[in-house]
């Protein structure tokens, strides 16, 4: 699917009067006991460290999209059906990139197993640094949380 870019005028416009419907993808090792994050250089959340993931284009089919955004911001090739549904979550915070206008997402995760020593993100400008955690560290931000369960919970059903 050919990337549909909004100008910085049409997308602030999106942001004003719409959630945005977002995709993002959660990298855990092998063992499902770490996942990486990266640290975030753009509002909300300018940095935190935080998974990959960005919005879900018109006509775009979710796992499409998480394969693109992994591509597009860290340069890792995903396989699609390899992704474990991570569910569903309204994400808000009362600021955004643009000033003055909060950010309000609908946001769909996944997560994916990777081989952690052999998983090398190239970052793009959206991202500075990106780190091993613990699944369970306390430091990492409450949305992450809540996402790492509901990938680890259905991960537990496959078997």
């Amino acid at each position: 699917m050919k990337e549909k870019l909004l100008s910085l005028k049409k997308y602030r416009e999106l942001f004003n009067i719409s959630p945005i419907c977002t995709v993002d993808v959660l990298f855990f090792n092998k063992d499902m006991t770490k996942i990486i994050l990266f640290k975030r250089n753009n509002e909300p959340l300018r940095g935190v460290y935080f998974s990959t993931g960005g919005r879900l284009f018109k006509n775009e089919r979710f796992l499409d999209g998480a394969v693109r955004q992994c591509m597009r911001e860290i340069g890792v090739r995903i396989v699609k059906n390899k992704l474990i549904w991570g569910g569903v979550q309204e994400e808000l915070h009362p600021n955004s990139i643009f000033d003055g206008v909060s950010y309000h997402a609908i946001a769909i995760s996944y997560g994916y197993i990777v081989d952690e020593n052999k998983l090398k993100p190239k970052m793009d400008d959206q991202h500075s640094e990106y780190k091993w955690f613990l699944v369970k560290d306390k430091r990492i931000h409450p949305y992450m949380k809540m996402r790492i369960m509901g990938v680890l919970k259905n991960h537990e059903k496959k078997f």
